[in-house]
């Protein structure tokens, strides 16, 4: 009988996107297919032309743009020598992971999508959205599409046999024995500064962070202003052994492993290391988990009552029990193990790849222009209560801020989404908060250039992040500063309300100039916000005009690239 094949490729930033392609694949294991799973930027783009059906998932980052795994790729299909049918043997299906409340949704699925077509390429069911503001998540609109495409494709591939039922459990990614250890790789930078930018008594801890690049670095690292450093952050000792204990791994956690794929899985770390160096720098022990760990713990519980519970939380019928238990209260890995007690020791070696999910790694905006000899990060870091009343830290920040000056640390460098214009061309920055960070490198790359910043915080006193530095660019005469201080005055002021006080300068330097604008910050409601303001300043200068005129323009300034965002949650 011919093998059954599937092929399917994912563009991931944050890990989630992979995520949802390997539970495609141990769905696809159970209809009998064999599954490759691989990111777009690693595979053999030969494939493409010669396996079907393939299985797109991506997820989208920045303002709309493909994860940086799937750049390569992305670009191997805009090329103007492709032919028009290079692709017509093709059926595939693609499902993208994103988030509406930003205006660019899903773009890389939906470019993706079209381009294949345009490529001769035959969809196998409609392009699948999944939405983070949906109230189950992703899974609220991944549900409903698997159902419609695994119906699409045993109506073309016939299943040869029954479904595999769901409590078999598949096979495990790797292989994972003991073995004899070895050297893990060094990192390349140290931390030099980590100096705190907010008032002691402010409730944000806020810091500037520098780290040393290693002078012996050949050839040495380069970025542009814009850039952003990609970190893979650790797990804190304590928190390591938390886990440890969890799953009844203290006594071996230190003996060597020898780790390698089945078939195409990628090795990111040495081969060979121990199960504390995995908790420390590989699994996300203190992430919240997602659906499919759920569904990997039930296979291995002996106790029927947690097993029970498990495949409940892992089934599309449980998803509102897991929002309660898991999501809202954030519930960490460590945790969760706790709460199922005769299921974390349980687990099988070779399935720990399976079961607990790798550290996303994290992006910081560089906040100096470039320099062979360090980087500069601005920080928030990130602490809050949970409904449940507990303390929840980010992982990476906390493991930032305690690090010791001398240090060391892996970091990347990766292009950011805004593009500086000539420096003869005036900017506009707006940057509240920490999206301030970007800003500080553009303005330090063009000295005397035309640059104007609205900068917005709580109080001057309080967290006026780099006011020395930025007051000293004004009078060297490199910086024109605007700043608004929310809760210094009588009323609230935020930055948009000084883009309309300063209307006609505005105006002048969009209209006449040719000025490019540039947001950066939290993407709760600021950008919207600060875009509203923009179209009222172009409303106000152009008496008659409408407030859809007004709002068109911005959006033309936006389709010409001299409208920018970066923004987070």
């Amino acid at each position: 009988m011919e093998e059954r094949k599937l092929l399917i490729l994912y563009g991931s930033q944050t890990g989630y996107a992979e995520d949802v392609a390997r539970r495609i694949s141990r769905q696809a294991w159970r209809r009998h297919f064999t599954a490759h799973v691989q990111a777009l930027d690693q595979v053999d783009k030969r494939l493409i032309f010669t396996s079907s059906p393939v299985i797109f998932v991506c997820s989208t980052t920045g303002q709309g743009e493909e994860p940086d795994n799937m750049k390569r790729f992305w670009r191997f299909l805009l090329r103007k020598s492709m032919p028009h049918d290079a692709l017509s043997s093709l059926e595939f299906a693609v499902f993208g992971l994103g988030d509406s409340s930003y205006q660019k949704f899903n773009f890389p699925a939906k470019r993706l999508f079209r381009r294949l077509q345009q490529l001769g390429a035959t969809a196998l069911v409609r392009r699948g959205d999944g939405d983070d503001q949906h109230y189950l998540g992703v899974d609220g609109q991944l549900d409903p599409w698997l159902e419609e495409l695994w119906e699409e494709v045993l109506r073309r591939w016939p299943l040869p046999r029954a479904v595999v039922p769901e409590d078999v459990v598949p096979d495990s990614t790797f292989d994972v024995s003991f073995g004899e250890a070895q050297e893990v790789e060094e990192v390349d930078v140290g931390v030099g500064v980590g100096e705190r930018i907010t008032a002691a008594d402010h409730f944000q801890d806020v810091r500037h962070l520098r780290f040393a690049i290693d002078e012996g670095q050949d050839p040495p690292p380069v970025w542009a202003p814009g850039a952003c450093a990609v970190l893979r952050p650790r797990n804190l000792s304590a928190d390591v052994d938390e886990f440890l204990a969890a799953v009844g791994w203290t006594d071996r956690a230190d003996l060597p492993l020898r780790i390698s794929p089945r078939s195409t899985a990628a090795l990111a770390w040495p081969q060979a290391v121990t199960l504390r160096w995995l908790c420390a720098n590989y699994f996300d022990i203190m992430g919240v988990p997602r659906r499919s760990f759920f569904e990997m713990l039930s296979y291995f519980s002996p106790s029927v009552e947690e097993r029970d519970k498990l495949r409940e939380f892992s089934s599309s019928a449980g998803q509102d029990d897991l929002l309660a238990y898991c999501m809202r209260p954030r519930r960490t890995v460590t945790e969760v193990l706790g709460d199922f007690p005769r299921t974390a020791p349980a687990i099988p070696l070779p399935y720990v790849f399976d079961v607990f999910p790798a550290i996303a790694e994290r992006s910081f905006s560089i906040s100096s222009a470039e320099c062979p000899a360090a980087v500069d990060l601005t920080v928030g870091i990130v602490e809050y209560k949970t409904i449940m009343q507990r303390v929840r830290r980010g992982v990476c920040t906390k493991w930032l801020a305690q690090m010791r000056v001398g240090e060391a640390l892996g970091m990347r460098f990766a292009r950011g989404t805004m593009r500086l214009p000539p420096a003869a061309t005036p900017i506009i920055m707006v940057g509240p908060g920490t999206g301030i960070a970007a800003f500080m490198s553009f303005i330090q790359s063009r000295p005397g250039a035309a640059n104007y910043l609205f900068f917005g915080c709580r109080g001057e006193k309080k967290d006026f992040y780099y006011q020395e530095q930025l007051q000293r660019w004004v009078g060297e005469g490199s910086l024109h500063l605007y700043c608004a201080f929310s809760r210094d005055g009588p009323s609230t002021v935020y930055v948009q309300d000084r883009i309309r006080e300063h209307s006609q300068a505005v105006w002048s330097l969009v209209a006449s100039q040719g000025a490019v604008v540039f947001v950066s910050g939290n993407a709760s409601r600021m950008p919207d916000d600060v875009r509203q303001a923009f179209a009222d300043v172009v409303a106000a200068n152009n008496p008659g005009m409408s407030a859809d005129g007004a709002s068109g323009y911005i959006a033309g300034m936006v389709k010409d690239g001299r409208y920018q965002e970066e923004c987070w949650y």
